[in-house]
């Protein structure tokens, strides 16, 4: 009897080995996996954006808003249903306007967990779909790559280059018109004029909210004095820096020089931040009681424009 126990065991043991012999088996024949990021597999692409619907030419807008929608260039990466893996929503990218600073990367999986709103991913489709908003009437160069998840990163990315003109006339506006940056990070943004003509002398009137940042600092840069001394006059201004009600105002006036007083485009002030508040969004106003005048002290304005803050 205790024989027949033993071979029973026996038997249970080998026939459970042989069960999970076959089910390892059946396991490698049935499923596959590809992976087209792997340099040795033989359909692999390198890192390649395609981005849609732009000329690679110079274009013209005249909007203050554009959209751009890009992917892998080989449509192996695109999104297919029948693919075991998505390839297209595990590609990350990042993206930059003329010589600001890169973007975070963000894949299409992040995309679709954070929200960011302005930056989206169509899981339908496996576009990445951006719009950039605050554009101001300026060249642009716009430029994406993107990184799988080896980290093997595009070496010659795609540059789009456009202009935007959208306004005619004078503006005020902050420049640039969106700003993004890290939680409790510095940065900064100009006050500008565009297409000023015979300048004298300007009421600035901005306001931010004090619990979201807080203004550390404010200057004069070098670009702001070659602008504003371009007809050899001399600059004279009064600050008022209400930190506790997030106010700032400016009346600056250029003095002397030449009759013709000051033409052309170019940043008033620089005005430094540090963000202090949650992660969102924010905006840095310009009222509308802010002036600019000419040498006869005629109201030349015609367009004021605030800034949106983002923060990643």
């Amino acid at each position: 009897m205790p024989m027949r126990t033993g071979h029973l065991i026996k038997n249970i043991i080998l026939s459970g080995f042989f069960l999970v012999i076959y089910s390892c088996g059946q396991l490698a024949v049935e499923i596959e996996v590809v992976n087209l990021f792997d340099p040795a597999h033989p359909d692999y692409s390198i890192p390649e954006t395609e981005i849609l619907d732009w000329s690679a030419a110079g274009v013209s807008i005249d909007s203050t808003t554009t959209v751009f929608t890009w992917r892998h260039s080989d449509p192996s990466y695109h999104y297919d249903p029948t693919h075991e893996v998505d390839f297209s929503e595990r590609i990350s990218y990042r993206y930059k306007l003329n010589s600001g600073i890169w973007s975070p990367w963000y894949s299409g999986e992040e995309l679709i967990q954070q929200d960011l709103g302005f930056w989206t991913f169509d899981t339908l489709t496996g576009l990445h779909v951006l719009q950039l908003d605050y554009l101001e009437d300026i060249d642009y160069n716009f430029s994406v790559m993107s990184k799988y998840p080896t980290n093997i990163r595009e070496n010659d990315w795609p540059t789009i280059s456009f202009t935007v003109d959208a306004y005619e006339g004078v503006e005020l506006l902050i420049s640039p018109g969106q700003v993004f940056a890290d939680s409790g990070a510095v940065f900064y943004v100009n006050a500008k004029l565009i297409d000023v003509t015979d300048f004298m002398g300007v009421h600035l009137d901005v306001s931010y909210d004090n619990s979201f940042m807080h203004l550390v600092n404010y200057a004069l840069e070098s670009d702001s004095t070659d602008f504003l001394l371009q007809s050899s006059g001399q600059l004279i201004n009064f600050i008022e820096n209400d930190t506790e009600n997030g106010r700032f105002q400016l009346d600056l006036g250029v003095a002397g020089g030449a009759v013709t007083g000051v033409s052309g485009t170019g940043n008033i002030v620089r005005l430094i931040f540090k963000h202090i508040g949650p992660i969102d969004q924010s905006i840095i106003s310009i009222s509308s009681e802010s002036t600019v005048r000419d040498i006869y002290n005629n109201s030349v304005i015609e367009h004021i424009f605030s800034g949106e803050v983002i923060i990643w």
